[in-house]
C-alpha cells in the first residue's frame, strides 16, 4: 500500500481500487484474444473514471523499451496514473500472452 493513500477518504481509497481492477480486466480481456490497444485502454479509462478518478494517462508500452504499441505482440506493461481527489496514483501491470499459453 503506498504512503499516499493516507491521503485519501475511505471513499476515495475504495474508490481507487478501481485502477488495480481494471488493469486485471485488461489483462484478462488481452488473454481473451483482445490485442487492440485502444480498445483496452478505453476499458480502464471508462472504468477509472466510472469510479470518480481522472484520468492523468493510460498507456501500453512495449516491455523492451517502453515504446507506446497499438497491438500486443510481445510483453508489454500497462501503465496507469489517476487522480482521485488530490492524490495522484500510478500503478501498472504487465502482459504477456505468451505466459498465458
Amino acid at each position: 500500500m503506498s504512503s499516499r493513500n493516507v491521503h485519501l477518504s475511505p471513499e476515495e481509497r475504495e474508490k481507487s481500487l478501481s485502477i488495480n481492477k481494471s488493469l486485471l480486466r485488461a489483462k484478462s480481456a488481452a488473454g481473451d484474444g483482445q490485442v487492440h490497444c485502444e480498445k483496452l485502454t478505453n476499458l480502464v479509462i471508462q472504468s477509472v473514471t466510472d469510479a470518480g478518478g481522472r484520468i492523468d494517462y493510460a498507456e501500453i508500452v512495449d516491455q523492451n523499451n517502453l515504446e507506446k504499441v497499438e497491438q500486443i505482440k510481445s510483453p508489454v506493461v500497462f501503465c496507469v496514473a489517476a487522480w482521485f481527489g488530490k492524490v495522484r496514483l500510478i500503478d501498472n501491470m504487465e502482459i504477456n500472452l505468451s505466459m498465458n499459453v
